[in-house]
């Protein structure tokens, strides 16, 4: 068989779109391969073999259309309408959640207010974190124990570096000045929860390391927290307003007041003991593992749906205090966590390539990738959660406002990742191409 260059391939079916590649290898073949994977409208044929995968008995799998589906798309059938509709859900089931409980709390209050009086909060949140327990994989994320340097520089980036922007985002001129604050406190917070594994192990990065940050930075970050959020309240000038006209519950000459203990005793009994109670039953109970691990995807869709109510509820008890909140306020506060995020990567991005975090060769970049994207990315979660225990310190009026960017930053974060991913994946299929051993 006569290998072929990429100018040669071809998408033989005009009707459905080529699958998004998601799929990281030495080989663009396995990168293809992971295509169907996403769309359910594509199914991989061998077409012909890559001179970069010669002797490994690797060949290139070009994605072709199926015929079924290829013939439904043509007559305009209801079945591929479906499986494209279904693909999409399936894909970005989170950010439709999210937007969808946002909407949901603005236009119809008072539903959000009724589950709110009835103490569903505590309950959704202490469902969150089970549900995060029980999916934590504790053996892969100790086969990164080795790493130490980009283990210490991702903990650090996360827990002690990007914070630091928090005093920056509370100064920015957003109105209302609560969302500021908002985006202060997200950058605060430990690494997403699942957003970066996910995108580390779409790109093909070490899965392990990204696991291990992800573990040790939100249990650090428990008890790192509260001792960073008192000086990014006091950087920010809407809670001095407040104090100076009385509207904090607890204020000093300084401005508002938040005791770092109290707050550490209740992230311990909020996120903590339930993440370790999942942990826990993950680990004792015979077959709770396999059972779990069987239903990742079905436990991400409960998980998902636990972190919507949450800020649902902070928006409908918001809304029917009739809180101002202006288009253009809300579409800066989208734009400013957005360019958080983009520091944030360019930071990491370039303190990693300094540091030469991972060493060379593809593995040093499948390390320094997994630390620049868990690294930069925020749990939005912990943020809600954190931003819920302010209300005594802020009012609630002020924290739902302020879980409103929280939610926004970690809708951008996820969009501007995908794109990035997606550029990796790329370049790693072009130097494959070109005889290259790997892209940085």
């Amino acid at each position: 068989m006569n290998c072929a260059r990429p100018s040669s391939l071809a998408w033989h079916s005009s009707k459905v779109p080529p699958p998004v590649v998601t799929g990281n290898s030495r080989c663009p073949a396995k990168q293809l391969a992971r295509a169907e994977q996403v769309n359910p409208l594509h199914q991989l044929q061998v077409r012909r073999c890559h001179p970069g995968c010669r002797g490994r008995g690797h060949r290139l799998l070009v994605a072709t259309a199926s015929a079924a589906a290829g013939s439904a798309g043509s007559q305009g059938g209801p079945s591929a309408l479906k499986l494209q509709l279904l693909a999409l859900l399936q894909a970005h089931y989170l950010p439709l959640l999210l937007v969808t409980a946002l909407l949901l709390g603005a236009v119809w209050p008072s539903l959000g207010v009724a589950a709110a009086k009835l103490q569903i909060p505590a309950l959704t949140t202490f469902g969150i974190f089970v549900v995060q327990g029980l999916q934590l994989r504790r053996k892969e994320a100790a086969a990164a124990l080795s790493a130490s340097g980009a283990i210490a520089y991702g903990l650090a980036a996360i827990l002690l570096l990007t914070p630091l922007l928090g005093l920056a985002a509370v100064q920015l001129p957003l109105q209302p000045p609560a969302l500021a604050l908002g985006l202060g406190v997200f950058c605060c917070m430990p690494t997403a929860l699942s957003s970066g594994v996910t995108f580390t192990q779409q790109l093909g990065g070490n899965v392990s390391l990204a696991l291990l940050l992800t573990i040790s930075s939100n249990i650090l970050g428990i008890f790192t927290m509260p001792f960073i959020l008192p000086h990014i309240l006091a950087a920010a000038p809407i809670t001095h307003a407040a104090a100076s006209a009385g509207g904090l519950a607890a204020t000093s000459a300084a401005g508002p007041v938040l005791e770092p203990l109290p707050l550490l005793v209740q992230l311990v009994q909020t996120i903590l003991l339930p993440t370790l109670l999942g942990a826990t039953i993950r680990g004792v109970v015979p077959g709770a593992a396999a059972f779990i691990d069987a239903r990742r995807k079905l436990m991400s869709y409960v998980a998902a749906a636990l972190l919507a109510m949450v800020p649902w509820m902070q928006i409908s008890k918001t809304a029917s205090q009739q809180v101002p909140l202006d288009v253009l306020g809300v579409a800066g506060a989208a734009a400013a966590g957005m360019a958080i995020h983009a520091v944030f990567l360019a930071v990491n991005f370039t303190s990693c390539r300094l540091l030469r975090i991972g060493g060379d060769g593809c593995a040093g970049r499948d390390v320094r990738r997994a630390v620049i994207l868990v690294s930069s990315v925020k749990t939005l979660p912990v943020a809600v959660t954190v931003c819920s225990k302010l209300a005594p310190v802020l009012g609630d009026s002020m924290v739902g406002t302020a879980v409103v960017p929280c939610v926004l930053a970690h809708l951008s974060q996820i969009v501007f990742d995908s794109v990035l991913v997606s550029h990796w994946i790329a370049a790693d299929t072009a130097a494959a191409y070109g005889g290259k051993q790997c892209a940085d």
